[in-house]
């Protein structure tokens, strides 16, 4: 069993596909114990509370199940590949869900903060990026850029590189929000309105009604892949 070590960067999301890539090579089979925390832990190079992240979101999809005093066995195998994409879905859609309540509280600071900093100069730059993302086209290849330019420009106008660097950490899953959204009918020019609506407070200098813009914004992403998944699903 090889397991390589990880690289800092949506850390347990590299252990949820370090494991699945070990159930579906055939190294777990349905009933076999993992590793302890610590063996894997090491392995990983990773801290135990980072892998009971990832354990976390297995178990919500049944791919592991953990036995008081037992350890955690391998529930089920991945052995449909419609059963599999259907999994891996869910899980990146958790882990998507679990970004944007993690943004309902660190970026409504971010943008009550870009509300009282914002230069003439910050203002333009937000401009900019919301121009360029009312040109997204949903077929290309990263139609997600322009909407992660938007929201790293705002922290930007915080002057907290501190703020800068958290937003830049998750832009991958920016990205990967971004292209399950837009896609859906209309979608792209409510998130333009709404991206409007945050620039609009910002330039007013009102954080409470950018927090709120915010918020709603939020709110309204996370309705979406939620109603999306319903469908997928066939519910």
């Amino acid at each position: 069993m090889t397991i390589k070590k990880i690289k800092y960067h949506r850390v347990y999301e590299d252990v949820i596909e370090q494991i699945e890539s070990l159930i579906l090579d055939g190294n777990l089979a349905p009933g076999d114990v993992l590793p302890t925390e610590r063996e894997l832990a090491q392995a990983f190079g990773i801290s135990r509370g980072t892998l009971r992240e990832a354990f976390r979101i297995l178990e919500r999809e049944g791919l592991i199940e953990t036995r008081p005093g037992g350890g955690r066995f391998l529930s089920k195998n991945l052995n449909q590949a419609e059963d599999q994409k259907r999994i891996l879905e869910n899980i990146e859609r958790a882990t998507i869900i679990e970004l944007l309540e993690a943004r309902e509280i660190f970026e409504t600071g971010i943008v009550e903060l870009a509300a009282k900093r914002a230069t003439e100069q910050d203002i333009s730059e937000i401009e900019s990026a919301l121009e360029k993302w009312g040109k997204i086209d949903s077929e290309s290849d990263d139609p997600g850029n322009p909407d992660q330019a938007f929201h790293l420009s705002i922290a930007k106008s915080t002057h907290n590189v501190v703020l800068v660097n958290l937003i830049d950490l998750h832009m991958d899953l920016l990205q990967k929000t971004m292209i399950k959204t837009v896609e859906i009918p209309g979608r792209k020019s409510e998130v333009y309105k709404e991206h409007f609506n945050i620039l609009q407070a910002i330039k007013e200098h009102d954080p409470l009604k950018a927090k709120e813009a915010l918020l709603y914004h939020l709110g309204q992403v996370k309705q979406n892949i939620q109603l999306k998944a319903l469908h997928s699903n066939g519910e």
